[in-house]
């Protein structure tokens, strides 16, 4: 638990200024030839460590993971949207979204915090062009440390493209 702590401590700091790319998402501080999760049980791994971490549901489909295709409209609006529920309790102290590309290309996400009272804050923005098949980890926080209603990730790229999306709230 210790090491996650100071690789998420770590991590959280430089990842919200790097750009989305593979690897750099969540550097490693210390050497190590273990990645930190799999592509393909990374939300498992985030379930088992001793940190407790709740998955958050979907607002429309009440799934804790989506999987979506990128429409960029010229005359309609995109669905780049997907909008995460927050519970009111415990209060969260961060949080990780799980984006698993199928599509190799360019990509770019931002993920905002909607409040209960209303407006929103940034949380995190990178863009990259990224392989097929990878999963991407990425924590992030509130720089306000006030707790979300909804977790939005804004999520785009080339018009056809597919990617999956989930988001976790985690306790220190």
């Amino acid at each position: 638990m210790i090491r996650f702590q100071r690789l998420f401590a770590a991590t959280l700091g430089v990842a919200t200024s790097l750009a989305l790319a593979p690897g750099m998402l969540v550097p490693s501080v210390e050497a190590s030839p273990e990645p930190l999760m799999a592509q393909a049980d990374a939300m498992d791994q985030v379930d088992a460590t001793d940190i407790p971490c709740t998955k958050l549901q979907e607002v429309t489909t009440g799934e804790t993971e989506v999987r979506k295709r990128i429409q960029n409209r010229v005359v309609a609006r995109s669905n780049w949207h997907t909008d995460f529920l927050v519970p009111n309790s415990p209060e969260f102290d961060y949080y990780v979204a799980l984006v698993t590309v199928e599509n190799t290309g360019p990509y770019h996400l931002d993920i905002h915090l909607r409040l209960p009272q209303g407006g929103s804050e940034p949380a995190f923005s990178g863009r990259a062009d990224v392989e097929a098949g990878t999963t991407y980890v990425i924590p992030f926080q509130s720089p306000t440390g006030r707790h979300p209603a909804v977790v939005n990730a804004r999520l785009g790229g080339v018009n056809g493209n597919y990617y999956s999306i989930s988001v976790a709230a985690c306790e220190s």
